[in-house]
């Protein structure tokens, strides 16, 4: 099977890339396509509302495709419809549907971070819940960090020294439709008397995890098959938080424990790429969060150089002055697919 399929959104975009020709464009679909052909590859370009016509009758093949950002997720989830389905049919998406339900949802993609049976599921020890009943009957040890399912820059990753603070923070994370919810819920008293039980009016799924003290930064870490980019992110002034500090650093030295781990993770996790946070906590590493596609590319773009481990097996660094994100992203598909073969 030498044929790979590329599903673009309703505007023809596909992916994230920040150096991107116009704003939120993505990545270039013809540097893609060309790459692609070196490989000897056939590539089609289909939009994801028409793909299903056309992929209903046809013979499994490779598949990548752009998820979404937008309001709601609203298109998000028709594109999880459309992945979903075609894996059902047989094709094979790069990478597979789970991946995609995680991108932008911190809930799920926990789930399958503590199915990866890692060392820092003790460290983390999270709960899940949805609504304020389900937090209070929760055995939580604090402090701890509650994150919404949504949101970028950690605008949705609270610490809470204690029960009220953790419910303080639930309210604010997920004040939005509180209100409407509250007036259906009035109405339904005032029509069914006392029969009616009374419903959450503030629900959002979000996770509780451990505080994980004495961390001045992490590492935002880019894989693309056997390469990996590092940016360090320092802390927030007065804050725990790394992501969104605009305090970043490309340092030479990169511990092998990170390295070693981000790559560990990409194999038994099966995919192409990935987006890692990491950190270090008793000189182990931690993986606080990951995405396996759509995720941002300032790491790559800016990159001085990377990593890549030797034939003696040893960690090196490469110039990575001339670098071109759609190369990187199709070779690491192409490195994927042909060792599956």
């Amino acid at each position: 099977m030498n044929s790979i399929i590329i599903l673009t959104d309703y505007l023809n975009r596909f992916g994230s890339k920040q150096k991107s020709k116009t704003y939120r464009s993505g990545m270039d679909i013809d540097k893609i396509k060309t790459y692609f052909e070196q490989e000897n590859f056939q590539v089609e370009v289909l939009n994801i509302a028409e793909c299903i016509v056309r992929l209903k009758a046809k013979e499994p093949s490779y598949i990548i495709y752009t998820s979404s950002e937008d309001h709601n997720d609203k298109y998000k989830s028709f594109i999880e419809d459309i992945i979903l389905f075609l894996e059902d049919i047989g094709h094979f998406c790069m990478p597979s549907y789970k991946y995609l339900r995680a991108h932008n949802n911190k809930v799920y993609m926990e789930l399958l971070r503590t199915s990866l049976q890692l060392s820092d599921n003790l460290v983390f020890q999270t709960n899940y819940a949805a609504t304020e009943e389900e937090l209070e009957n929760s055995k939580i040890k604090y402090p701890v960090i509650i994150k919404g399912a949504t949101g970028a820059l950690s605008k949705t990753v609270l610490k809470a020294e204690n029960r009220i603070e953790l419910l303080e923070s639930f309210r604010k994370i997920n004040k939005k439709d509180s209100f409407r919810l509250l007036i259906h819920q009035l109405i339904r008293r005032i029509r069914h008397n006392s029969n009616y039980k009374k419903e959450a009016v503030r629900r959002g799924k979000s996770i509780v995890q451990n505080f994980v003290p004495n961390m001045s930064y992490d590492y935002k870490v880019l894989v693309y098959f056997d390469k990996i980019f590092v940016l360090k992110r320092n802390n927030r002034k007065n804050d725990f938080r790394a992501s969104g500090s605009g305090l970043f650093e490309y340092p030479k030295d990169i511990p092998d424990s990170i390295l070693n781990h981000a790559i560990f993770l990409r194999k038994h996790m099966d995919l192409p790429q990935l987006s890692l946070d990491i950190a270090l906590h008793n000189n182990k590493p931690i993986t606080f969060e990951f995405q396996a596609l759509y995720f941002g590319t300032k790491t790559i773009e800016n990159a001085p150089f990377y990593f890549k481990i030797s034939k003696s097996n040893k960690w090196e660094r490469h110039d990575a002055n001339n670098i071109i994100l759609e190369e990187f992203y199709t070779k690491s598909i192409v490195r994927q697919i042909k060792s599956k073969l």
